[in-house]
Formats: C-alpha cells, sequence, structure tokens
C-alpha cells in the first residue's frame, strides 16, 4: 500500500484526516510541531504520542519526499548547493547563502523550467514536472536543519521553475510556511520571483499573504526579452509592470524588478534609459544581477542584433557605471553578485553536473 505524504496535505486536510484515524484534535497540534517547528523525519522521535499511533503512522504515512545526493559547499562565500533526488528519479537543487547575521535558503518549484531563458542551465533541461507541497517543504526543513541553532533565515523561491506555473501548490504551501500552524515564517521573510505572468501576480495579490514579489524583467525591450526569455514569447512588459504595480499597491510592499546585466548586451545607455523610464514614479525596487555563466556558455539568439559570440559577465567597475546612470531617476538600486559561483551555484548548474556525471 503507498503511504500517504502528510506534508502533501494542507493544514485543513490535517485535520480531517487525523479525525477519520479517530485521534483527538489536539493530536494535530502535536505532531505538526513535530513536523514543522522541530522538523523531525521519523514518527518514531514523536516522544508525546502514543506508541501504538507512532506505529500506525509509521505503516500508513510518510514524512520524507527527498533526499541529498550530492552537494557542493563555497570556501570562499560559505554557500552550499544541495542536489535531491525525488522518489520518481528527478533531481532538483536548493541553495543555502550564509550571511552572518542570518541565511537565505533558495528553493526549487518545478523540476525544471518551461521558459527556456538562455542564460539559466535549468533552460537547457526543459521542463519536467511541477513539484508538490511536500517537496518543496522538505527543501526547507533540509535546509533548515544545516543552519546554526535559531539562526534566522529568509526564503526566496528563485531555483529551478516559474513558481506561478504550479501556483496552486504554490499558494498552498505558502500558508504552510507563514499560518502559525505551519511555520510561522514572517511573509516578510519570503520572496517569490516570477518571470512574470500577470493574471498570477493579480490573484496572488488577493490572497492575503504579502510575501514579497520579485519580477524577473531580465531587460526593457520587448523584442530582446523573446529572444532571451523563449518560452515567454507572447508576453509583453507592460502588462507584467502593471501587475507588479497592482501587486505593490494591494500589498503594500514594493515589488523588485530583476535586471540581468550582460556586458554588451544589456548595459548600454540606451538600455539605462529604458530602465529610469519604466520604473519612473511606481512603487519597485530594481535588482541588479551580473550575468552568472555556466559551465559552457549559451549561443545569443537574437535576431537583428549584433551580440557577442558569448554571453559575458561584466566587470565590477562595469557594473559600477551602469548602476550610476540609473541614480537618482531609479531611487532604489541594489546590485546582487551571486554567491557559489565557483561551485556551480547559479540555477541548474549542479544538476548538470549529476547529468554528466
Amino acid at each position: 500500500m503507498e503511504k500517504l505524504v502528510l506534508k502533501n496535505l494542507s493544514l485543513p486536510e490535517l485535520k480531517n484526516w487525523f479525525a477519520e484515524l479517530g485521534e483527538p484534535s489536539y493530536r494535530v497540534k502535536q505532531i505538526r510541531d513535530w513536523i514543522y517547528r522541530k522538523g523531525v523525519f521519523d514518527f518514531a522521535a514523536m516522544s508525546n504520542l502514543p506508541a501504538a499511533l507512532r506505529e500506525r503512522l509509521s505503516e500508513t504515512a510518510s514524512l520524507r519526499s527527498l533526499e541529498t545526493v550530492n552537494s557542493l559547499a563555497s570556501e570562499r562565500d560559505g554557500s552550499e548547493k544541495i542536489l535531491f533526488r525525488l522518489e520518481d528519479g528527478e533531481t532538483i537543487e536548493s541553495v543555502r547563502m550564509g550571511m552572518e547575521s542570518h541565511s537565505t535558503l533558495c528553493l526549487s518549484s518545478q523540476v525544471g523550467c518551461a521558459m527556456g531563458c538562455v542564460f539559466c542551465e535549468t533552460g537547457r533541461w526543459g521542463f519536467r514536472r511541477n513539484l508538490k507541497q511536500a517537496e518543496i517543504l522538505d527543501q526547507v526543513l533540509e535546509l533548515r536543519a544545516t543552519l546554526p541553532e535559531d539562526q534566522r533565515y529568509n526564503l526566496v523561491f528563485m531555483g529551478m521553475g516559474e513558481p506561478l506555473q504550479n501556483y496552486a501548490t504554490i499558494v498552498s504551501t505558502l500558508r504552510v510556511l507563514t499560518s502559525e500552524e505551519g511555520m510561522g515564517l514572517s511573509p516578510r521573510r519570503i520572496t517569490l520571483s516570477t518571470v512574470g505572468l500577470p493574471d498570477r501576480i493579480r490573484k496572488l495579490a488577493t490572497e492575503g499573504m504579502k510575501v514579497g514579489l520579485a519580477v524577473s524583467l531580465i531587460c526593457g525591450d520587448d523584442d530582446m526579452r523573446r529572444a532571451l526569455v523563449p518560452g515567454h514569447v507572447k508576453q509583453t512588459i507592460k502588462p507584467i509592470l502593471e501587475a507588479a504595480e497592482y501587486y505593490a499597491r494591494v500589498t503594500g510592499r514594493r515589488a523588485t524588478l530583476e535586471y540581468v546585466l550582460m556586458a554588451g548586451i544589456t548595459d548600454r545607455q540606451k538600455d539605462a534609459e529604458r530602465l529610469r523610464e519604466i520604473t519612473r514614479d511606481r512603487p519597485f525596487k530594481v535588482n541588479i544581477i551580473p550575468y552568472n555563466p555556466g559551465e559552457t556558455e549559451v549561443q545569443m539568439l537574437l535576431p537583428g542584433f549584433k551580440a557577442p559570440e558569448e554571453l559575458r559577465r561584466p566587470t565590477p567597475a562595469e557594473v559600477e557605471k551602469f548602476v550610476g546612470k540609473l541614480i537618482p531617476a531609479v531611487p532604489a538600486v541594489t546590485v546582487r553578485w551571486s554567491q557559489g559561483t565557483e561551485v556551480g551555484g547559479a540555477c541548474g548548474q549542479l544538476r548538470g553536473r549529476d547529468a554528466n556525471g
């Protein structure tokens, strides 16, 4: 008999399941605490449950949906990338980025990705399937277990996949993460990154969770964006920005626009002018992300655009020059240099190493 994966149940479904077992309602709180607050993966460790119930749960339910198969740690910045294998043999990546005061845990939402961004290793693998709720939650719990006791951490859905294509599961997972009956995390500690699905951005704004929204704008030109994100060719920038602005005004949180800086491609004078114009008087922040090369460079496919044969990461001086063109017209600009570049820190790189032996 196939076991029920408890973390795939929403919080109301978990209550109903225990009621069907004939257990008193307080048992639900006990098991929730063990699963989400203490991060236990073994029913036998749940010492305040009767032995007969622990045995029954072990026979009918499961607490683990993935296993660690590989990891790489950076000696330079302390980040760690972990490759997980799922029950069907598929693999996904998660990243722990360490800082002195807190850590950031980067989560995947799909196996592969349908967006096909030419600068992203995951895009080379294509889309396989959506992740289940348990597979997302177990990433959090496995990464959290590697942190120093009581260290603060943030969550970012910036790993493999497009979260809003897995909408129902993502929303249910966010409710577990933010509910006091689940992990009890503040929504301000969670950021969801999307390539920009306007209808679902607007819908997410009405869910009441107010997590951070980061839109992978990539660049400010529709034609170039179609070439850089071939899985999203029908979507223009204007409605994406309108949806992001709607999200910011409904939730009271400024949306972040993630702009990928590629030398000679998205860092020109006209690119800076375009970025200043589309962010003018809007509740946005701009996060400049210098392109992070994969193990093999991706060839550019920009019809009518003379680009270098290979994508190139801008130098710190080039990044500083571009940022200088934005200020003060764009009041909130940050630069995010990727951690873990020497250990395949970009999305999809560790999975690629595993697949290539």
